[in-house]
């Protein structure tokens, strides 16, 4: 009886022993696969998930890359290779399903988000972002799409530099180059482009070179012997009286109108190469020449300051005819075709303007042209002609550009040789007669086109310097009429309307106000007394004092109106 209780004490404690060696081997045979539901699969790269080096200074690019990798690399991938299952296998076990992990299904949480079924799309590869064509585009689905679980929290800064380095992971990259609203859209996303070399070089040089050619020219012109004459000189009377060309008198403004006008014409032409007429391609193409175009920069900036400084030359030579009382007798006409060219000249900057096609023209392009409503009668209609249809589109751009390089030019182009003709016909600009003229020195025509070449030159040169270091302004392109947003403001050269406009009635003040002050203007030599002969050829001359008043208070009023309405509008 004792020797079987021992027998079974001793089965007892054998099969115990078996069965805890048993539960430690199967212990210990499972705690690996419990340590990996917790850790990544052991041959993926942790270097993956670093965080990129940081740059200095950083480029755009590299901003990017840091952006890339706080938001983007657990959906996109840390190269752009998508969600993968390459990708997703580098995940914890609990993590590597997405849509069953119970955080990002159907059934994901309210501090979570949900990943489409058919997966995270690569941004890298041939083929990849082929929805966008160049990198505004890109950006502006970046700005307003992503990140997908924070929708619209990207700044702007923040989006650009995220297309840049997904042009940066495509190895379109530009070096040494920022994204921006001005360039983007010139850039494409599915082929590099190479920008031209810095430009400025080579025009300082040119300006050097112009800079020496006055000089040597102001040098050399008085102890030349005068040439046979050509072309030019026949353009000009043999001899003029010396006041007529004398700076303090003439500002030489009408000389430096026609100056620009010709640099306008030239320019524009080089830029009917790349501008593309239509609402999608318009604001591109100005990019293209701004960023791509090799001196398109120079040539784009060469027009816009040109025309700019058109309207103010046209503007200080109209003053001065007033000024000087050389407005009076036969020479009311003339008066009356300068003041037509000064209105030709503001349409065609207006128009010019609406072809840039951004959406800084949003004044022009809708509270402008829905003046044209307000006239009485005839404004439907006359709205209709202009825009082209019932609203802006596509047609008003045609029409606009239409007028701006065909009718308002060959107007412009006309009314300018004939104010020329003019002026010769009426004897030149005006002096007293001979018979009582005190100063009778007179110049020869080869002295006179020296000194027109000399002014040419001088303005030439500083035109240039001028436009290489001040851009002429661009903004994104419009993706629709309807869809301009942001501060409404007038060009410049009709920031004196839309001051008038705040005051009441958008006919009365936008339409009815200019027509009266074009056409007081050019009744003033009509109605108001005129200088004398003898008071000709120098400023202020008593004869005409009213209509220097008239002419000055009304030109004050527009600047004064003018400041008025570019100062800032601050709002609570």
């Amino acid at each position: 009886m004792s020797r079987s209780r021992h027998l079974i004490i001793r089965s007892v404690l054998a099969v115990g022993i078996i069965l805890f060696a048993f539960n430690s081997t199967f212990a210990l045979a499972s705690q690996p696969t419990i340590v990996l539901t917790s850790q990544a699969t052991p041959t993926f790269d942790m270097n993956r998930l670093a965080q990129p080096p940081t740059v200095y200074p950083p480029a755009q690019a590299d901003n990017g890359a840091q952006a890339y990798w706080g938001m983007c690399i657990s959906c996109h991938g840390d190269h752009g290779q998508g969600l993968t299952d390459e990708w997703r296998a580098s995940f914890g076990v609990e993590e590597s399903d997405c849509w069953q992990s119970g955080c990002h299904g159907s059934d994901a949480p309210l501090n979570s988000f949900e990943i489409p079924q058919a997966g995270v799309p690569a941004l890298r590869g041939a083929g990849r972002l082929a929805r966008f064509s160049n990198s505004f585009e890109l950006f502006t689905y970046i700005q307003q799409n992503m990140p997908y679980f924070r929708t619209g929290s990207l700044t702007s800064d923040d989006a650009w530099a995220l297309t840049a380095y997904l042009l940066r992971l495509n190895e379109k990259e530009i070096k040494n180059f920022t994204l921006d609203e001005v360039n983007g859209s010139a850039i494409p996303v599915h082929h590099r482009v190479r920008l031209p070399e810095n430009e400025v070089p080579a025009a300082l040089l040119l300006v050097g070179i112009l800079a020496l050619t006055a000089i040597g020219w102001n040098a050399r012109r008085s102890t030349d012997k005068p040439p046979r004459p050509n072309f030019f000189h026949h353009l000009h009377p043999p001899a003029i009286p010396a006041g007529q060309s004398r700076f303090r008198y003439t500002l030489a403004a009408g000389g430096l109108a026609v100056f620009l006008s010709l640099v306008l014409f030239i320019t524009g032409l080089l830029e009917m190469y790349y501008y593309v007429p239509t609402p999608d391609e318009a604001a591109i193409s100005v990019e293209t020449i701004s960023t791509l175009v090799p001196f398109g920069r120079l040539i784009r900036n060469l027009h816009f300051w040109s025309a700019q400084f058109l309207v103010v030359v046209t503007t200080i030579h109209l003053l001065r005819v007033v000024l000087t009382g050389a407005c009076s007798g036969h020479r009311r006409f003339n008066h009356l075709l300068g003041l037509g060219l000064l209105v030709i000249i503001l349409l065609l900057d207006f128009t010019g303007y609406i072809l840039r096609w951004d959406v800084g023209i949003h004044w022009a392009l809708v509270v402008g042209a829905n003046l044209l409503k307000t006239i009485p009668w005839i404004g439907e209609g006359l709205y209709r002609f202009v825009v082209g249809g019932s609203e802006p589109g596509a047609a008003t751009l045609t029409r606009f550009y239409a007028w701006h390089i065909i009718g308002l030019t060959i107007c412009g182009t006309v009314l300018i040789f004939w104010h020329a003709f003019r002026v010769r016909r009426d004897g030149g600009i005006a002096v007293p007669p001979s018979s009582i003229r005190k100063d009778r020195e007179r110049i020869t025509r080869f002295e006179l086109l020296n000194r027109e070449a000399f002014a040419m030159v001088v303005s030439i040169a500083l035109l240039l310097l001028f436009s290489l270091f001040v851009p002429a302004p661009i903004k994104q392109p419009i993706s629709s009429v309807g869809s301009i947003t942001g501060d409404s403001q007038a060009p410049w050269f009709f920031l004196w309307i839309q001051q008038l406009l705040q005051w009441g009635d958008p006919f009365l003040f936008g339409v009815l106000t200019p027509i009266l002050v074009v056409i007081a203007l050019g009744l003033v030599p009509y109605l108001l007394p005129a200088a004398k002969p003898e008071e000709l050829g120098r400023w202020f001359p008593r004869g005409n004092r009213l209509a220097q008043v008239i002419t000055a208070a009304i030109l004050l009023s527009i600047l004064i109106l003018t400041i008025l309405g570019a100062i800032p509008k601050w709002t609570n």
